[in-house]
């Protein structure tokens, strides 16, 4: 560093704008201050993140037209950021649920920003009653300075002879809600967010012509360094710990951290394929604006996994080539067995006391929302095609669904289903216990009988089709894996999760009633309470109730081990504890492995494209 007189020069780094270009900020100095500023020039190559978050985690806003038919002020469809509305609406009618979580009504609630000249503010867009950065208000508008890549532009002083008050200047905020920060829900995922920014735009640092892995990723003293750090630690036993050299050959590179809302009720397959022309978009802009970036490497979470599945599948996204490789976090690979009992009973509460005021917070606000009993649940997921992917699909196995009597044994041998569990549970007729859908509980908001929908659109046939799409999809996606695949998932004895759905018989002679296939179930609430009982006529007239047994396999709360998340084909796969599904990203291991993995798929990459020179 050069010295003029007694002062030392100034230096200053790039930063990212708004626009995905290099910016530096410069403010001129009166003559009498003889320093001189100095840039250092950045990386050329880069290598976007893009996070996609699981079922209910993106923002949504309505439609004007049901903004007006359910007369809401603003257009907000789900905010589970803003706690006191989504609170409220625990306590919503299954009919309310349905018409604002109509998947043909809502839109990602993303920000955009324009700088208005005349009156030196960012105007409103998408929201006739608040502005985007009110709206958006997730991230808050004090977001301290996150990376080098993110972080306010400076301001010049008052009295400083070209501050007119209307120069452009983005905060840190608000470059990070045009990353689609906001779009997410950040009391989920913005840890992991900043965490990924700030790690992997701090990887070396120089001292003279000497470069240094950086502290935060090599210092002895810092427990979760990753160099050097067993993965023993955070869930693999047998994975290399990341080495000095990894971080070496991938750290002149910038990486700008992107979350992707998306429409969580639409079919996944559906959504990759709006996605794929915006993050090739993305690629571009990146491209036109300097820099070397080749691709991006995807972080999911939960159902987000299958979006990103669909992402490098030629009929859906057809991304596969600007895909580097992907971090999967608690995926449902094969779909999860909850998914049936959240149709049949509704969302469960936390597996823990202590944890229930948090789980209301975070993930008891996304349980609440879609419902407490089947009744509430099927009103939204029956008529949105993206969850009734998650259910299980023939690659989940055979043999599920079991009913036991009062000491627990096998009444279906062998358990249901044998092959196929949409000919064998989702589509048959209501009177069959076991059977998926109540075609009572698809339309409260009778939208079929107003005219608002076409029997093609809701009611019982729309929900069949639905179904039956929802299992081609899963079925197409089901050997779609990336090359480069990390995955991490819970296997905690204190968040269970059902790998089996069972039904067991509480009262009634189970011994006497004969066939289990040919029990009935009772009409309406008789027959079915919504809430996990229901009431059966057997063959020969013997009365029988049966009740939904709880979940009883370590897991994270949502998705099974054997059955699904073990399933993902991955490199490393990390076994973890100590955390519930909406929750994972907000646990040490989860980050560790997230970044070991982002670190992995980066080196990975091509090495004629790392040695060559900016």
């Amino acid at each position: 560093m050069t010295v003029q007189g007694d002062d030392q020069d100034i230096w200053l780094d790039f930063t990212l704008g708004v626009n995905q270009s290099a910016e530096v900020g410069v403010q001129t100095t009166p003559t009498s201050d003889k320093r001189r500023i100095r840039v250092r020039v950045p990386p050329g190559k880069l290598i976007p993140i893009i996070f996609f978050p699981g079922i209910m985690g993106s923002n949504l806003r309505l439609s004007k037209k049901r903004q007006a038919e359910i007369q809401r002020e603003d257009n907000r469809s789900w905010r589970p950021d803003d706690k006191g509305d989504a609170l409220k609406r625990r306590n919503a009618s299954a009919a309310e649920r349905q018409m604002r979580l109509d998947p043909d009504e809502v839109e990602v609630d993303h920000y955009e920003i324009s700088y208005d000249k005349d009156k030196d503010r960012f105007e409103s867009t998408g929201n006739a009653t608040q502005t985007s950065d009110s709206r958006h208000d997730n991230v808050p508008d004090n977001l301290a300075d996150v990376s080098k890549l993110l972080m306010s532009d400076p301001k010049l002083e008052k009295d400083h002879p070209l501050a007119t008050g209307h120069e452009q200047h983005f905060s840190a905020a608000q470059k990070a809600r045009a990353r689609g920060w906001s779009e997410v829900m950040f009391g989920s995922y913005g840890k992991i967010l900043m965490l990924m920014e700030k790690q992997l735009n701090d990887m070396l640092k120089a001292d003279g012509a000497n470069v240094e892995v950086s502290a935060s990723w090599a210092s002895k003293g810092n427990a979760q360094a990753l160099v050097g750090r067993a993965p023993a630690s955070f869930g693999n036993s047998d994975a290399p710990a990341l080495a000095e050299a990894d971080i070496k050959k991938i750290g002149d590179c910038w990486y700008p951290v992107h979350a992707f809302g998306y429409n969580w009720l639409k079919s996944n397959g559906d959504e990759a394929k709006d996605i794929g022309p915006r993050i090739q978009k993305l690629i571009d802009t990146y491209n036109q604006n300097g820099f070397d970036c080749p691709g991006v490497i995807l972080v999911t979470h939960s159902m987000g996994g299958l979006l990103g599945r669909a992402l490098i599948h030629p009929d859906y996204g057809n991304l596969k080539d600007k895909v580097l490789g992907v971090v999967h976090g608690v995926m449902p690979t094969t779909g999860a067995a909850a998914a049936y009992k959240r149709l049949r009973a509704g969302f469960e509460g936390s597996n823990k006391t202590w944890w229930h005021f948090l789980d209301r917070i975070q993930g008891g606000i996304v349980k609440g929302v879609l419902g407490d009993n089947g009744e509430e649940v099927t009103a939204v997921l029956a008529n949105a095609p993206g969850g009734l992917e998650l259910l299980p699909n023939k690659v989940y196995g055979s043999g599920w669904l079991k009913v036991q009597d009062k000491q627990g044994k096998d009444l279906i041998v062998p358990a249901l289903p044998k092959e196929d569990p949409a000919a064998e549970i989702y589509l048959l007729e209501p009177q069959k216990w076991w059977r998926l859908i109540n075609p009572e509980w698809i339309d409260p908001a009778k939208m079929g009988e107003s005219g608002l929908k076409g029997a093609d659109q809701v009611g019982p046939k729309a929900t069949k089709r639905r179904i039956i799409n929802a299992m081609e999809f899963s079925h197409a996606i089901q050997d779609t894996f990336h090359d480069e695949t990390y995955a991490h998932f819970g296997e905690d004895p204190a968040q269970l999760a059902w790998n089996d759905i069972v039904w067991k018989v509480t009262d009634g002679n189970a011994s006497a009633a004969g066939d289990p296939l040919s029990w009935t179930l009772l009409e309406g609430h008789k027959g079915d309470n919504a809430q996990g009982t229901i009431r059966v006529l057997s063959a020969n007239g013997i009365p029988l109730t049966l009740e939904l047994q709880p979940s009883n396999s370590a897991a994270d709360g949502t998705v099974p081990v054997e059955r699904s998340a073990d399933k993902v084909r991955a490199k490393v796969k990390f076994r973890q504890t100590g955390y519930d599904h909406q929750g994972s990203y907000d646990n040490e291991g989860a980050q560790a492995a997230t970044l070991y993995g982002v670190v992995k798929i980066a080196n990975a990459y091509k090495s004629e494209w790392w040695d060559k020179k900016d």
